[in-house]
C-alpha cells in the first residue's frame, strides 16, 4: 500500500515538473525562481533586481520586481505573482522606455538550491508614448524559462541568482536576464 501511495505521489510530483515546464505562464525579466525551502511555511517574498540584453537589437534593460510566491502543499512546486518594472535602452534608436509588467510563473524545486521554470507576461503601463509619462496601455505579452540557484542565509531566508531566457511574443524577439534576489519565507 505504502509503495503505491509513494509512486503516485512521485508521478504526480513528475507531472507538475513538466506542465510547468511546457505551458507557459507568465514573465518579461526580473524572475528569480525562488520558492520556499522550509516546507512548514509554504509563502515566500522576494525583491529582485535584474540586467539583461535583447538580442535582435542594439537594447538593455535594467529593472526591479517584487514577487510572491506560494509552495503547493510541501511539493516542490511553487507558483508566483510577480510586479516588475523595467526601463530598456534602444542604442540605435536613442529611446527609453520604462514599463510595469505583471507576472504569473511556476517554479520546481530541483532540489534545495535549484529551480526551475516558466511563466508569462503582460505589460500594463509604460513610458512609450509621446508625453513619456507613465500611462497604462496594452503592453507585450511575454513568456520565459529561468533557472535559480539559492544560497541559503538560513531555513527562511536566501540570496537568489537566475537567469532568464525570454521570448517577447508581441514584438517576436528573445533577451537574456541575470536577477540577484534576496527573499524570506513567510
Amino acid at each position: 500500500m505504502n509503495s503505491k501511495i509513494f509512486k503516485k505521489i512521485n508521478t504526480q510530483r513528475y507531472l507538475f515538473f513538466w506542465i510547468f515546464l511546457i505551458i507557459p505562464l507568465f514573465s518579461f525579466a526580473q524572475l528569480n525562481a525562488n520558492i520556499s525551502r522550509d516546507s512548514e511555511k509554504n509563502g515566500f517574498f522576494s525583491l529582485a533586481g535584474s540586467y539583461g540584453q535583447v538580442f535582435a537589437r542594439d537594447a538593455h534593460f535594467f529593472g526591479f520586481s517584487g514577487e510572491y510566491s506560494r509552495r503547493l502543499n510541501k511539493l516542490p512546486i511553487g507558483i508566483a505573482g510577480s510586479l516588475m518594472w523595467d526601463q530598456e535602452k534602444d542604442v540605435k534608436k536613442d529611446k527609453v522606455v520604462s514599463t510595469f509588467t505583471a507576472a504569473v510563473t511556476g517554479s520546481y524545486l530541483i532540489s534545495d538550491r535549484w529551480s526551475v521554470g516558466t511563466g508569462l507576461g503582460k505589460g500594463f503601463m509604460d513610458t512609450d508614448n509621446p508625453d513619456k509619462k507613465y500611462k497604462f496601455s496594452s503592453g507585450d505579452w511575454s513568456t520565459a524559462i529561468f533557472f535559480g540557484y539559492q544560497i541559503p542565509i538560513n531555513l527562511k531566508s536566501s540570496i537568489g541568482i537566475s537567469a532568464s531566457y525570454e521570448y517577447n511574443m508581441s514584438a517576436n524577439e528573445t533577451s537574456f536576464s541575470i536577477d540577484v534576489s534576496y527573499g524570506f519565507s513567510i
